[in-house]
């Protein structure tokens, strides 16, 4: 019976247009407004003084305590801090509301900015204010180390 409900389920989610799944956590969704070769859109304090400091700067949107795919990409980003800290200001951007919660409206604006739909997203922006990088969905620490490296040094990636 459990694997004929849970077949169902995924037949119904599979049926369902795209833009209906838009928007569920751990689901994000189309293309980012502000995309890579572009400036950055430092716009909330603590992304002006992340940018101000001369660091590079990791921008993930997403709700780590609510969404399953949010949490195991901050926890392998939180893993990762103590060999970036220095080079890269790691910025957390909660802007989906919850069950009991609501976002700053600062939050929400930003990410109406990039155009984010869904979480999580990441965004690597270098020491110009410009993204160099967008992970969307699910990343593992590996993915997320390499990414950090060539946003470091991108000569390596020559």
């Amino acid at each position: 019976m459990k694997k004929t409900t849970a077949l169902g389920l995924v037949l119904i989610l599979a049926l369902l247009p795209a833009g209906i799944q838009a928007g569920v956590k751990g689901t994000p969704a189309g293309d980012p407004r502000i995309r890579v070769g572009e400036r950055a859109a430092l716009e909330t304090e603590e992304l002006r003084a992340a940018h101000a400091s001369g660091r590079a700067i990791l921008l993930m949107f997403g709700n780590p305590w609510h969404c399953i795919h949010c949490e195991k990409v901050w926890l392998n980003i939180k893993d990762l801090l103590p060999s970036f800290d220095k080079d890269i200001a790691f910025v957390l951007v909660s802007a989906q509301r919850v069950k009991f919660w609501e976002p700053p409206d600062e939050n929400v604006r930003l990410a109406r900015r990039y155009g984010i739909v869904g979480e999580p997203w990441v965004f690597l922006i270098d020491k110009d204010g410009i993204v160099r990088q967008i992970i969307v969905g699910f990343a593992g620490r590996s993915k997320i180390e390499a990414e950090l490296g060539n946003l470091l040094h991108p000569a390596a990636l020559r």
